[in-house]
């Protein structure tokens, strides 16, 4: 039976799988079942797929690319060559202002200076990614504190920093 709706040819949509990082399972193997968990794994992991980090090989990483919100500026990220993390280690893996990603390990900790937390990655002594733990949420949902000397009041109306309005209250 053959599917009615409207879609791109077959290799649009293995080019866009392979932008997203997302692998399909071969037809026709002894571990068909397991692919198809795994790509099912990534497609449910994968909210929200633009700055998600994904593995293309057991010991590299990479960034997917697409569209963000960098405090009210909508922003792209194009994703570069795949990384080698350091072994035997945890990788922190970070988005900085300038659009660029930012690595370093457990002991240096994530930077002091303005970022999207992205990934934590455990990697084993063989060099092989153990975990990729998504930390996206702790930054696009993180409240940052602006401090009084940043705010701008009005007769206690309107709130705003840089320019966005932050709260309304009955203007």
């Amino acid at each position: 039976m053959e599917m009615t709706a409207a879609y791109p040819t077959e290799a649009a949509i293995e080019a866009l799988f392979a932008a997203w990082g997302l692998e399909v399972p071969d037809e026709n193997n002894d571990n068909y079942i397991q692919q198809f968990k795994q790509c099912l794994y990534s497609l449910l992991d994968s909210w929200p797929r633009p700055l998600r980090v994904w593995c293309p090989s057991t010991t590299t990483y990479n960034v997917v690319g697409g569209p963000y919100n960098w405090r009210g500026t909508v922003k792209t990220y194009a994703p570069g060559a795949a990384v080698n993390p350091t072994d035997n280690d945890i990788t922190y893996i970070w988005l900085d202002p300038d659009n660029t990603v930012g690595y370093a390990v457990d002991g240096t900790g994530w930077p002091t200076h303005d970022h999207l937390k992205l990934a934590e990655i455990t990697v084993d002594s063989d060099g092989v990614i153990a975990a990729v733990t998504d930390k996206r949420g702790q930054s696009f949902l993180q409240h940052k504190n602006f401090g009084l000397d940043t705010v701008v009041c009005c007769d206690g109306a309107a709130v705003a920093y840089d320019n966005q309005l932050v709260t309304y209250e009955g203007i």
